[in-house]
C-alpha cells in the first residue's frame, strides 16, 4: 500500500489509512487512537525520510555529472601505440 502511494508523490487515502490503522490496533492491541496517531507518525517519518534520499541522490548526480566533466576536460588523446610502449619500456630500464 505504502510504496504504491509514495512512489507518485502522494499519501495513502483516508480509507488506507483507517485500514492500516484497524490492522496496527488488531495486531498490538493499541487503541484505535493511538493506532491513527502511529499510522500517521510513520506517514510523516516515511515522507521526511523520502525527501533526504531524493536530495541525497540529486546531490550524487550533481557531483558524478561534474566529476565526469572534469575529468573529460582533463583527457589526453591517446599516444600512438609504439611510443606508449617505448615510454613504458623506457620507465623500466632506469
Amino acid at each position: 500500500m505504502f510504496t504504491a502511494d509514495f512512489r507518485n508523490g502522494g499519501e495513502p487515502s483516508a480509507a488506507d489509512r483507517s485500514y492500516i490503522a484497524k490492522v496496527v490496533a488488531a495486531r498490538t492491541g493499541l487503541s484505535q487512537a493511538d493506532a491513527d496517531k502511529r499510522v500517521n507518525d510513520v506517514i510523516v517519518q516515511v515522507k521526511a525520510d523520502l525527501d533526504k534520499a531524493r536530495k541525497a541522490a540529486m546531490k550524487l548526480a550533481i557531483w558524478l555529472t561534474l566529476s565526469l566533466f572534469i575529468g573529460a576536460s582533463r583527457q589526453r588523446w591517446p599516444r600512438p601505440r609504439a611510443e606508449a610502449f617505448a615510454t613504458v619500456l623506457g620507465a623500466r630500464q632506469h
